[in-house]
């Protein structure tokens, strides 16, 4: 069979309405549109959710949620993870560097999970008050 001998059958293929074509046809005068009213005219529609001046059921439903832009930027971090770097100075580009960051964070919190086991000296990265004092007691810093 070649692409110019390949038929689609008629059962497929919807026969568009005819509008405006008499009575006989079921679709004249009015064209199917009844008579008067918004929905009758041309460009006649109502926008989506509009209830006939009702209070539309998005506005009756209470609103809920709200994702702060500070937390999506945020990664929280486990003080045990401080043992996967080897410096003892702390930053974020350093902890980009070792994998626990991803390059959309712009702020890491450590908190208080595991114990520290040498001395680090966290810049630019916020600690818990928790994670502050066990890494004190380390004899680290936090700034």
């Amino acid at each position: 069979m070649l692409l110019n001998q390949f038929t689609v059958p008629n059962s497929v293929r919807r026969q568009r309405k005819r509008l405006g074509r008499g009575i006989g046809s079921g679709l004249g005068k009015t064209c199917g549109r009844g008579h008067k009213g918004q929905k009758s005219r041309t460009g006649g529609k109502v926008r989506p959710g509009f209830e006939g001046g009702q209070m539309p059921l998005q506005r009756r439903l209470p609103k809920f949620g709200f994702s702060s832009r500070v937390s999506r930027e945020t990664t929280s971090l486990p003080l045990s993870s401080l043992s996967r770097l080897t410096g003892g100075s702390v930053t974020l580009l350093e902890l980009m560097d070792a994998g626990l960051l991803k390059k959309n964070q712009k702020r890491a919190r450590f908190f208080l999970s595991g114990n520290v086991d040498s001395a680090y000296h966290l810049r630019g990265v916020h600690a818990t008050k928790g994670a502050r004092e066990a890494i004190v007691a380390a004899g680290g810093s936090v700034s």
